[in-house]
């Protein structure tokens, strides 16, 4: 998936926190976004997925 296709309206509505964190930490795991932000697992993998395919 290119930046030209990817949905910027389903992203999820953590998307931008966790990127300017990621850029705090300058590193991104699940865990350390799930721990962070209180959220499960899967979902903090989900965030990281996005924002992969939104550098794409």
């Amino acid at each position: 998936m290119n930046n030209e296709t990817f949905d910027w309206n389903n992203c999820d509505p953590l998307f931008d926190e966790v990127v300017a964190y990621a850029r705090e930490q300058k590193r991104l795991t699940a865990s350390g976004i799930s721990e962070r932000f209180c959220i499960g697992f899967n979902r903090a993998n989900r965030i990281i997925r996005q924002i992969e395919e939104s550098k794409s």
